[in-house]
């Protein structure tokens, strides 16, 4: 079995057409991050968007971008923060798999954006405290990264990948 078309077509696009993205798309993106697994079940991701026609949310979270992802995401029609709780709801203790969890889950999200059409691009470039502080992120959560999500019009961003021999090894570290 080969690698699936809309795993294989994935790229992360800098430019993106005006077209809304509707609340029902948006409601099965977060389902689809919702299914992925995580430690204990704790589900440790949070989102926090806006839909570019909401002008004062959208603002405020692309107030949380460094200067360098501020231009090419202005116009947007979503943008988010992921955002990871740092403690195990059950007992307290840190979770180290919280940020492996959210990639799990932002995983998910990403396929089942390419399904639907949309793209998107994760950005690490964030500014944590802005987000903390605009957005009303509680202590115990901490943003990860922002995400943006729109329609792409143009020829493909695919990149070629190192070939699997570089990044798996069977039984030992090369």
């Amino acid at each position: 079995m080969e690698v699936l078309d809309v795993i294989k077509d994935r790229f992360s696009p800098y430019e993106y057409t005006d077209k809304a993205i509707s609340k029902e798309d948006l409601n099965t993106l977060f389902e689809a991050a919702g299914k992925a697994a995580s430690a204990f079940n704790e589900q440790p991701w949070r989102f926090i968007y806006a839909l570019r026609d909401d002008e004062d949310a959208f603002m405020a979270i692309h107030e949380c971008l460094v200067d360098g992802n501020k231009g090419w995401t202005a116009n947007l029609p979503v943008l988010m923060i992921s955002v990871v709780r740092e403690n195990f709801e059950k007992n307290g203790n840190p979770n180290g798999t919280a940020e492996h969890d959210l990639g799990l889950a932002v995983g998910n999200l990403s396929v089942q954006a390419q399904a639907m059409g949309i793209n998107l691009h994760q950005m690490g470039g964030i500014i944590p405290q802005n987000a903390i502080d605009k957005l009303n992120i509680p202590e115990g959560y901490k943003p990860l990264t922002a995400i943006a999500l729109g329609y792409y019009e143009g020829d493909s961003g695919v990149k070629e990948r190192k070939p699997v021999s570089e990044f798996a090894f069977n039984g030992s570290w090369k």
